[in-house]
């Protein structure tokens, strides 16, 4: 495989590389054959143990895997083949029929799934290995999944204690799932903090010393601090992307287990925090909401769901209603209060004298906050 050198990596100029700038040879590792594999078995394991939806959650992974080293087969296979059929053409006595022969390859190469030509990106001091593969969208998923009807509907509530409160309508009766992953977030909130008090200690370190040195460079001290302050974002970022996936794989897969048509999510962009709520208004916005929808959407498509699948709502006054009888009711702090708690656990209603998780009822009515669908993939009703 010939990689295209971004500029700052020095490299040289390839005998049997299609570029004639320079280029790095990579000698490609198959691991994607061995994950593959690994998962298989694993997906077997799963199977005996009775886990029935965990090995059906591998062996689709397993063959996204295997469809990703297809792709990349292929379009290394390519690269070889349209060098070599443009070095023929340029031969003065070149062979017709194996000009043909490669032509042929070509078109058959160019028609296949292939992954867009990998790259080189150089990021700081780090150099990274870019392949972008194109999404299953529903070829690999239909291997593994088979045929499968989606009738029911599902909303998602962002809970002040879980990050996503999920519930499934089914024949008039509710399946709930709290997913959480608390020691993430809290590390998470941990590096916030730790991120605001690097940034005031090397702005104030900075402007005293562009005050007093204007156009010096900074001392060594000061620019160990700008490294630990951008490298403790850049954990920060890494973490996001892990939360985003890892609710979003359970959301997705739950949804699957239970046969979600649409999945509901409440929309959180005009989001305001009452008073008194200054800690749970920061969590909620800062909630990674926008980036984990994305994941879901993203994971629903490549099961093969069109992008209808994903909707954002107005999440306005489902969690003050009651999910039974419509009725507004309240926050309590436990089951067996019935005394107004701002940010309770739970959901009380006068009317039905019920008490139910204040989460999984807000979620319970996003269902319904939009009854008919409009022509606009995730528009806010």
């Amino acid at each position: 495989l010939h990689l295209k050198l971004p500029p700052g990596i020095e490299g040289r100029e390839q005998i049997d590389s299609p570029y004639k700038s320079e280029t790095l040879t990579f000698r490609f590792l198959d691991w994607l054959p061995r994950a593959a594999t690994e998962d298989t078995v694993k997906a077997k394991r799963a199977k005996k143990t009775g886990n029935f939806h965990r090995a059906q959650q591998v062996r689709f992974r397993s063959a996204k895997f295997s469809d990703m080293h297809e792709q990349l087969m292929n379009t290394i296979q390519s690269q070889h083949v349209t060098h070599q059929l443009s070095r023929l053409k340029h031969k003065k006595n070149g062979d017709p029929k194996e000009i043909g022969r490669l032509a042929d390859e070509a078109r058959r190469l160019k028609g296949s799934r292939r992954s867009a030509p990998p790259r080189l990106l150089l990021r700081g001091h780090k150099v990274i290995l870019q392949i972008p593969f194109m999404s299953p969208n529903g070829t690999v998923s239909s291997k593994v999944l088979g045929d499968k009807e989606y009738t029911t509907e599902a909303g998602a509530d962002r809970g002040l204690r879980v990050p996503i409160a999920l519930s499934v309508e089914k024949n008039t009766k509710f399946v709930d799932l709290l997913i959480s992953v608390e020691p993430l977030i809290v590390k998470r909130m941990i590096l916030r903090k730790n991120a605001s008090v690097l940034q005031s200690k090397v702005d104030r370190r900075k402007n005293n010393w562009d005050r007093k040195r204007p156009g010096q460079t900074y001392p060594h001290f000061l620019s160990k601090k700008i490294k630990h302050f951008n490298a403790t974002w850049e954990k920060i970022r890494r973490l996001d992307k892990e939360i985003a996936r890892i609710i979003a794989a359970k959301t997705v897969w739950f949804c699957e287990e239970h046969g979600v048509k649409k999945l509901f999510f409440e929309d959180l962009r005009s989001f305001q925090g009452y008073a008194g709520s200054k800690d749970l208004s920061w969590s909620l916005s800062t909630n990674l909401w926008g980036k984990i929808i994305e994941t879901v959407r993203y994971m629903r498509e490549s099961l093969g769901h069109t992008k209808y699948s994903v909707w954002t709502v107005n999440p306005r006054y489902t969690s003050q209603t009651c999910h039974q009888c419509g009725e507004r009711g309240f926050r309590v702090n436990d089951e067996s209060s019935r005394t107004k708690k701002r940010g309770g656990e739970f959901f009380y209603c006068v009317k039905c004298d019920a008490h139910h998780h204040a989460d999984i009822n807000a979620a319970r009515n996003i269902i319904h906050v939009q009854s008919t669908s409009s022509v606009v993939p995730g528009r806010t009703a």
